[in-house]
């Protein structure tokens, strides 16, 4: 039996990770165990809630007032402790959080090998995503096992010399998460959606849009609610005090923009499965979106996932007001075009089996 460690901390890689755990879990052939580094630690809890998984070790890192490189400090510090006592056979980290670095390079210290779930996604521009490209690229270089949603990740793996027997094509282990919370769980309460309204997601949190593309973005979405009477947004509220201060300043008494706390997982993939619209600057939601053929705004210059911006699911406006607005307001003319484009289901970031891969993968390889 090979002893696997998953690291994780923040509530989109436990989105990412916890249907691969379940999958492991039900393995003979693996001893999983779970280390949380709390890196979100309400968010995180509630996404693990939602699919009954259970942290087995909990290095609670958080600290107000704390820099990016105290954080990865207190997790290489921690997170050695833990590696030293539970000797793993393998470490799985997921994506590009200072969660997934920190931990992939405590393992790699310790000279334990390291598996890359949604390995090889880029920009090619070291600052966007801030600090994420840089991650995701540190960890490609130590890692072991790459396990790429799509061709193109593959790709981006082979032309920075990663091996091609260490790299496998799984799909995105998120369109899993989707199948698990749309069918067979059921939401904590029933959204109010008026007939006559159409829903809009507004997600916004990255560092690099702190400070004046935060603030464009949200006044772009008061003028799209301004001019669009139709419309009906639902805006989750990261939990960092930089987004909230400046999201109550701008929005605040706006007709038909409900601020909310962040809703549990499956709360929110069915909210999002009625939406008509997304505007986001996130990274998971662009492959959900995708994946439930919802158009979605992506308020950056610059996204890792380049496969929904091809397949035409997905397009850039950057972090101007005036971009966003243009762009959202074409989507949502009455008959348009290109609305009717984009709205199309699609399979590019995988079928829902790619942790049923993955695991299989690790059978043969371990």
């Amino acid at each position: 039996m090979k002893k696997i460690m998953v690291v994780l901390g923040t509530r989109p890689e436990a989105i990412k990770l916890c249907p691969l755990i379940r999958e492991l879990k039900q393995r003979p052939a693996f001893d999983v165990s779970i280390c949380s580094t709390g890196q979100h630690r309400a968010m995180l809890d509630s996404a693990c809630a939602a699919f009954s998984v259970k942290p087995d070790f909990d290095m609670d890192v958080m600290r107000t007032g704390q820099t990016l490189s105290d954080v990865t400090a207190r997790i290489l510090k921690k997170a050695d402790e833990i590696l030293v006592a539970e000797q793993p056979d393998l470490v799985l980290v997921q994506g590009d959080t200072t969660t997934a670095f920190a931990g992939a390079l405590s393992a790699f210290h310790r000279r334990i090998p390291i598996g890359h779930i949604e390995a090889g996604l880029r920009t090619y521009c070291i600052r966007e995503p801030f600090p994420e490209e840089f991650h995701r690229q540190a960890i490609s270089h130590i890692a072991d096992y790459h396990f790429a949603p799509t061709v193109t990740a593959k790709r981006n793996l082979l032309r920075e010399g990663i091996p091609d027997r260490s790299i496998f094509i799984t799909g995105n282990t998120v369109v899993d998460a989707l199948r698990i919370t749309l069918t067979e769980k059921k939401p904590l309460y029933q959204w109010n959606l008026p007939p006559d309204k159409r829903v809009v997601i507004f997600t916004a949190h990255r560092r690099e849009s702190f400070g004046e593309p935060i603030r464009n973005m949200l006044l772009a979405l008061r003028k799209i609610v301004e001019t669009t009477p139709d419309v009906l947004v639902f805006f989750p509220v990261h939990h960092n005090p930089e987004v909230r201060r400046v999201a109550i300043e701008i929005l605040k008494g706006v007709p038909r923009i409900r601020m909310l706390e962040p809703p549990e997982i499956v709360t929110f993939h069915h909210l999002l499965s009625k939406a008509y619209l997304v505007l986001t600057d996130s990274g998971g939601i662009q492959e959900e979106a995708s994946a439930l053929g919802i158009p979605t705004i992506v308020m950056r210059y610059s996204s890792e996932r380049t496969e929904g911006i091809r397949a035409g699911v997905l397009k850039l406006a950057g972090s101007g007001e005036e971009g966003i607005v243009s762009l959202a307001q074409r989507l949502l003319a009455p008959n348009s075009e290109d609305y009717l484009a984009m709205r199309k289901p699609s399979a590019i970031y995988g079928d829902g089996n790619a942790s049923v891969r993955i695991a299989n993968i690790l059978e043969k390889e371990l």
